[in-house]
């Protein structure tokens, strides 16, 4: 009963809404109340990284990844020659969406990583890493090394 009441006032939030000129913003919001923001935290991160490097370069060197599957917040793994991505989780829709984890390269390429700039050039000092914005949008870039040649990420779109 109690779930039946509560889609029914979500639905009728939801028609409510489409009378607001943000209607898909309301949207937006109310799917990610439903699915929630799955990434990791960055203070986990570097904590998992951290007290795993060993292990994350055994896999690495093998091309190995089954002992990280399935393990908790790391959610895919993909590798090429010039970096392996670990990606930690994200949340959201469309211009609202982010993303998080950390990445190993092997020439400390702070810009190997997919939703990193082209250039390293354009990185500025922002805390403990870089960061960069994209111009006249909302595109963002933050990168923190963890150790050894271990970085965390954040990217939003």
């Amino acid at each position: 009963m109690k779930k039946i009441l509560c889609m029914c006032l979500v639905i009728l939030f939801i028609f409510s809404l489409s009378a607001c000129s943000n209607f898909l913003a309301s949207v937006q919001f109310l799917y990610l109340v439903a699915t929630g923001d799955d990434r990791a935290e960055k203070d986990e991160v570097f904590a998992f990284v951290s007290e795993n490097e060993e292990e994350l370069l055994n896999a690495i060197e093998k091309g190995d990844f089954s002992a990280f599957e399935n393990q908790g917040f790391i959610q895919e793994i993909d590798a090429d020659e010039s970096v392996v991505d670990f990606s930690c989780g994200g949340y959201g829709v469309g211009s609202g969406t982010f993303y998080a984890g950390f990445y190993y390269t092997p020439d400390n390429n702070m810009t190997a990583i997919w939703c990193a700039p082209v250039s390293s050039d354009v990185l500025i000092p922002s805390g403990n890493g870089f960061e960069w914005q994209e111009p006249n949008g909302d595109n963002r870039y933050y990168t923190e090394h963890i150790i050894g040649n271990f970085f965390y990420y954040e990217a939003s779109f």
